[in-house]
């Protein structure tokens, strides 16, 4: 009965991969109608594209707005009824650290930026900007400074308007390699929701090679009928911290029809 049933897969799946590609396999929100067709509100990837050419495309749409959605590309490859799908990216370290601390009675921040390779940022342009919380319904401010021959800036607080609802500072400056950095100085969880004071000493420390490593992703997915089953999906090991979630399936994917 096993053979079987591997014998009817195999000629299943030469029937659909012997048609013209692409092919897209979709699970969306089976109650929605058209126009409420992208409401979910989880990050599941949606819809499997196949190519011609040995290319995929996973496609996440939580949300109506495309500024929700997600597209993750790569390769697959057919082993009888089996689906490989293969994809990488790429993670960096933090391109800066930072170091908090409080001094008692000092009205300013005290910002001291230096690199880790101990360059030069003497006279260096910054430009700062002013994250209020979101609550508030400021407007975030800019200015431009320099960056002293100590390596540091102050700001008093009485130079920040509303300073009591500063959730956050946004830095950008390039360095004497000509990259640019920028970033948030927060302790919050969210840079423009404020949860606690801002520490006011703060060493600011730039990688200036901040490591990279590539993580490489594999998925595989069983082909029965019209239907795609996700079965694993894992990721090579890294010495970096791995931003990246993990990809989250749907339990079956019907193949597309060709008249939608």
């Amino acid at each position: 009965m096993k053979k079987r049933f591997t014998i009817l897969s195999l000629l299943i799946c030469q029937f659909v991969f012997g048609q013209k590609t692409p092919i897209s396999f979709v699970n969306y929100p089976k109650d929605n109608n058209e126009s409420q067709l992208l409401q979910s509100s989880n990050s599941t990837i949606n819809e499997i594209k196949l190519t011609n050419n040995k290319e995929f495309e996973f496609w996440s749409r939580p949300h109506i707005s495309c500024f929700t959605w997600h597209e993750y590309n790569g390769t697959w490859k057919r082993k009888n009824d089996t689906i490989i799908f293969s994809d990488n990216y790429e993670i960096a370290e933090n391109d800066a650290k930072f170091e908090f601390n409080n001094e008692q009675d000092i009205k300013k921040y005290k910002l001291q930026f230096r690199t880790d390779k101990n360059s030069d940022l003497k006279s260096t342009e910054i430009q700062i900007q002013f994250v209020y919380d979101y609550d508030a319904k400021l407007k975030d401010l800019e200015i431009k400074t320099r960056i002293d021959k100590n390596g540091n800036i102050e700001i008093p607080f009485a130079d920040i308007p509303n300073h009591k609802e500063l959730a956050s500072i946004r830095y950008e400056v390039i360095l004497p390699n000509n990259q640019k950095r920028y970033g948030y100085i927060t302790e919050n969880e969210t840079v423009n929701k404020k949860e606690s004071n801002l520490p006011n000493s703060i060493t600011i420390t730039f990688l200036e090679k901040p490591n990279k490593e590539t993580v490489y992703r594999v998925t595989k997915g069983i082909l029965v009928d019209d239907e795609l089953k996700i079965i694993s999906s894992l990721k090579s090991k890294s010495n970096l911290f791995d931003y990246m979630p993990g990809l989250k399936f749907a339990d079956v994917y019907d193949k597309q029809s060709e008249d939608r």
